[in-house]
């Protein structure tokens, strides 16, 4: 967008309270857009000379920086790598955590002397509400990488900032914290963006791997033979029962799950081969290549090793992983309560793919969810 015309924008809208009339979702683009529109409903004004600091200290900062010490200790690494290859250019790297306030950042002494001027620095909260729309606050609420170039910032003040941000995702699917790279706007580049995902990508792989211990089995997935152990495979970690327990965005996407779906929804629900099964690959074809089909009929290729350091929680002692959840299922009512209780487990996004998918045939759609026939009449009727 025309930096003349974003400014002729905020006056408007910003300033006046006059809004242009046509297209502004699209003048704007839709995150900031709606970013802008949040921070009005909060009361915050755009040309306002003093905000409220906001900002941690002393035992109060000490306690948040510990809650986030694991996922510090792994970005610390990354994070200066980063600050090397941008040394010179001026910017600075900032992790916050899960709430935005900022736990750890490394940058250029000169560039730290002006953001320290609008507190981005450690201790600062940068949620919406506090600093305005900006890529720490904004990555939170969209759930996805923004990059926020001057003017797009909703306070004047941070007008002279570029930033871009992703959130960090630990593998049960919440929020761990951001990661951000700000420089000023004169520096702003579109492969920043990129770079800032494929540090994100590679942060939430090592926190996979710091839950290790949590998995029973852990499962490497990617959509093609040779993608297997490149950086664009997904992780997929289970418990004794087959419930999946933790992931990586990359396997969300492949096996076309949401963050809803971990620790509710078990891989024997996705995939068209029995749990034992699986546990079988494990012990005896360590390293081989499987071909396995989803629940909505896409293949994809996976590597199942057992976890070297899997502790058995208390959880999956006495567990029955033999119930068995197929179309044809005719057991014991135990098994149906069982059968009932997986279905609601199962994402409603996926019954409703595999309801598409078949067009509408319950019989097929059932046995692709492998539940029978009569459990999924009831969830469509609404019955328990």
């Amino acid at each position: 967008m025309k930096v003349s015309n974003l400014r002729d924008i905020r006056r408007s809208w910003l300033l006046h309270g006059d809004p242009p009339a046509d297209g502004l979702e699209s003048q704007l683009g839709f995150t900031v857009y709606r970013s802008w529109q949040r921070c009005l409903q909060s009361g915050l004004e755009a040309f306002q000379k003093q905000l409220p600091d906001n900002i941690l200290s002393g035992q109060i900062l000490q306690s948040r920086i510990e809650q986030r010490r694991e996922l510090i200790a792994l970005a610390k690494p990354t994070m200066n790598y980063l600050h090397g290859l941008m040394s010179g250019s001026g910017g600075v790297i900032v992790l916050s955590d899960h709430q935005g306030v900022i736990v750890h950042s490394v940058g250029d002494a000169q560039f730290i002397s002006k953001a320290d001027r609008i507190l981005l620095k450690t201790g600062a909260s940068w949620q919406e509400k506090h600093r305005g729309t900006n890529a720490i606050g904004t990555a939170l609420i969209e759930r996805t990488a923004v990059s926020i170039n001057g003017s797009e910032h909703f306070l004047e003040n941070n007008g002279f900032l570029s930033c871009t941000a992703a959130p960090i995702f630990s593998p049960d699917g919440k929020i761990s914290g951001v990661l951000d790279i700000s420089t000023d706007k004169s520096a702003y580049h579109p492969h920043t963006i990129g770079l800032v995902k494929a540090t994100v990508h590679s942060l939430e792989k090592q926190l996979f791997c710091t839950y290790e211990s949590q998995y029973a089995l852990i499962l490497k997935v990617h959509s093609s033979h040779e993608g297997l152990g490149s950086m664009g495979e997904g992780m997929i970690g289970i418990d004794e029962d087959g419930t999946i327990i933790g992931l990586d965005r990359a396997a969300l996407s492949l096996m076309e799950i949401s963050t809803l779906d971990i620790g509710a929804v078990k891989i024997q629900q996705l995939l068209d081969i029995p749990l034992d099964k699986i546990f079988d690959y494990a012990k005896k074809d360590a390293g081989k290549v499987h071909e396995f089909r989803t629940y909505c009929s896409k293949t994809l290729f996976f590597k199942i090793a057992s976890s070297q350091s899997y502790r058995p929680s208390s959880k999956g002692k006495g567990a029955d992983v033999s119930v068995d959840l197929s179309a044809n299922s005719t057991g014991p009512t135990k098994g149906n309560e069982f059968e009932s209780g997986a279905l609601k487990q199962l994402s409603r996004i996926a019954i409703q793919k595999t309801l598409e998918k078949t067009n509408g045939n319950i019989s097929l759609a059932a046995k692709l969810l492998r539940i029978s026939r009569n459990t999924l009449y009831r969830y469509l009727k609404g019955e328990p």
